[in-house]
């Protein structure tokens, strides 16, 4: 699942991750992609200079990565042996909704990130699909996500919809939420949270 998009979808996605980088990711930035997946985003690395590596747990996915060229390593935040602090910024695309225990992953990759790093997660919530993939283990709210931060002792930078995002502006309203889990379209009712170790 979710290896491959096609059409409008793939190009806001594209938009998305480029966005991010624009934003987040300075210059001589590096950055970790758990759950790489495929490597979309490795690749938007690629493409503006950024030094990116990606985790993923599926051999599948990982030759797919590696043909493309990217640099990838399979492992999960229990058996990863990377350097602690190496990384400016850590990226977790639709990964944190499919975890059981979700502090115990985030606050074990944040040893990854430098003092004063990001760590950017982006979650469905529960939207009238969200049940239908049988790995989610459970959706997210803006109130959850600014919970996950307080309770692994990580700022909140940014919180907004993925599409609010791309417009450039910043929905943490309930009544967003359940409007846009009315009537959800694609990245729609995708949350963006951007949270800042402390230093």
């Amino acid at each position: 699942m979710y290896l491959s998009y096609k059409g409008t979808f793939s190009s806001a996605r594209s938009r998305y991750f480029d966005a991010v980088l624009r934003r987040f990711c300075g210059a001589g930035a590096r950055l970790l992609d758990y759950g790489c997946g495929p490597g979309d985003m490795l690749l938007a690395c690629k493409a503006r200079g950024v030094e990116a590596i990606g985790v993923d747990n599926s051999d599948y996915s990982l030759r797919l990565a590696a043909s493309r060229q990217l640099d990838v390593v399979k492992g999960d935040y229990r058996s990863l042996s990377l350097d602690p602090g190496t990384f400016d910024v850590l990226f977790m695309q639709s990964v944190i909704e499919h975890l059981k225990d979700p502090v115990e992953a985030v606050s074990a990759l944040a040893r990854f990130v430098k003092p004063g790093g990001r760590i950017i997660l982006s979650a469905p919530t529960p939207e009238n699909s969200f049940w239908d993939d049988p790995t989610h283990v459970r959706p997210y709210t803006p109130k959850s996500l600014l919970s996950l931060g307080e309770i692994c002792g990580l700022e909140v930078e940014h919180l907004t919809y993925v599409f609010a995002f791309l417009l450039g502006l910043q929905l943490r309203s309930p009544l967003f939420y359940r409007l846009l889990n009315l009537f959800p379209f694609p990245l729609g009712s995708n949350l963006l949270c951007v949270y800042r170790k402390a230093i």
